[in-house]
């Protein structure tokens, strides 16, 4: 008998031939990969031992934070959409009681989400931290768990196309209705706890969640459609595991050939780079820049870039969680999975410890490498003694508490 994998606290266990169905290690690898490429954006070093004017900035960290610039947020959406599906069932759907108080956990998880992202926000002078926009997603999650994975991947291929088109006009012949109507007279918006007691900004906060922050929410919609997908297999499966690696071979590599094509033989590099010599005017991109990656264009105006990142996600998920169900990688990479287990707690963390302890940017080094190496000794050992991090377990005791499994509830009562 056994309970899937992140299943509502209280959820009645299925008569199945499977071993127990526990956590699962392999996600949290991947959700551990996407927070240190998070980390290292934020941190942005310019030095190794110590911060250096960015003009002499190493090459090596150039190259890394150019490698990493979007692509661990993409990871993270990912897995959010991943998470949505396995806490309404994963394989084996909910349905009925199970799933109206699987919704339930989802709204007061987003709500938590959302009140946490501010207090961050107050703590480290943000305006706007990725916390609020996953709040935003399980949001617009909770009325499509119940679609079919076939559905789900035909709905992202869709709106992977049709988005990133729709933010490319946007950035380039509408920037005047991009912004937000309440800013438009430069007036300062309320940030962090204030925005409670700010009404008049709350218009402003939905349109920044919305087309904000980069086009953040457009760019992470097919990501999100494509884990809720993903989050419908049987994970546990290696046929299911081999297909996914050859699925996500094949998105990597055509994804790099239609950029590839793009550039060279359609003339957007040299287009580009015509349009940042030219002097005076506004800047009006090349259409045929909408077909290249990174960093020839940006994540959420780029067609290929979604689907690249969902071939990764699947090539890594299907390593990691095959490696991970062997006891010698488990001991190995225990404080990779265990800092996974613990994202929440140490992405919030991190926002802090780099606005109170770190001082003025530039940063060192040092300072994302001793921040990782914390994350990774401190997160076994907390483990150890609770099953859940800080921050994961506040989530996790006021869901519960606000949204109690109904048919336990009626058992209970009897």
């Amino acid at each position: 008998m056994d309970v899937p994998h992140d299943a509502p606290p209280g959820a009645q266990p299925t008569v199945s031939s499977r071993p127990p169905r526990g956590r699962l290690p392999g996600l949290d690898a991947v959700r551990a990969l996407a927070i240190v490429g998070m980390v290292y954006m934020h941190v942005s070093p310019t030095g190794w031992l110590g911060p250096a004017p960015m003009p002499d900035k190493p090459g090596v960290l150039d190259w890394v934070e150019h490698t990493v610039s979007g692509r661990s947020m993409s990871l993270f959406v990912l897995m959010a959409g991943i998470s949505v599906a396995l806490m309404t069932g994963g394989p084996a759907p909910f349905g009925g009681d199970r799933l109206a108080t699987a919704r339930k956990r989802l709204a007061v998880r987003a709500v938590m989400l959302f009140l946490i992202s501010l207090c961050v926000d107050q703590l480290s002078g943000m305006n706007l931290s990725i916390l609020e926009f996953y709040a935003v997603w399980l949001l617009l999650l909770i009325p499509l768990v119940r679609l079919r994975p076939g559905t789900l991947l035909a709905a992202a291929g869709v709106l992977g196309a049709a988005l990133p088109v729709f933010c490319f006009i946007v950035l380039n012949h509408g920037r005047d209705w991009a912004i937000s109507p309440m800013n438009s007279a430069g007036a300062e918006q309320a940030f962090g706890l204030a925005v409670l007691l700010n009404p008049q900004d709350w218009l402003a906060k939905v349109h920044q969640l919305l087309l904000g922050g980069g086009f953040q929410t457009p760019y992470a919609i097919p990501l999100l459609l494509a884990g809720l997908a993903i989050g419908r297999l049987d994970l546990r499966s290696r046929a299911v595991r081999a297909k996914m690696a050859g699925c996500g071979a094949l998105l990597v590599a055509v994804s790099w050939l239609v950029s590839w094509v793009a550039l060279v033989p359609l003339g957007a590099e040299r287009a580009l780079a015509d349009m940042m010599k030219s002097a005076g005017g506004p800047m009006v991109q090349p259409w045929a820049s909408v077909l290249t990656l990174p960093p020839h264009q940006l994540y959420a105006l780029s067609i290929p870039m979604a689907p690249m990142m969902v071939g990764v996600g699947l090539l890594l998920l299907a390593g990691f969680l095959t490696l991970l169900q062997r006891p010698g990688w488990q001991r190995a990479l225990l404080p990779l999975t265990a800092a996974g287990s613990l994202s929440l707690t140490w992405y919030a963390a991190h926002q802090v410890v780099i606005e109170r302890t770190a001082g003025d940017p530039p940063y060192a080094f040092t300072l994302f490498a001793g921040m990782v190496v914390f994350a990774f000794v401190f997160s076994p050992l907390w483990l150890r003694w609770i099953q859940r991090g800080p921050l994961e377990w506040l989530v996790h005791r006021v869901t519960v508490m606000v949204a109690r499994d109904q048919a336990t509830a009626r058992h209970k009562a009897t």
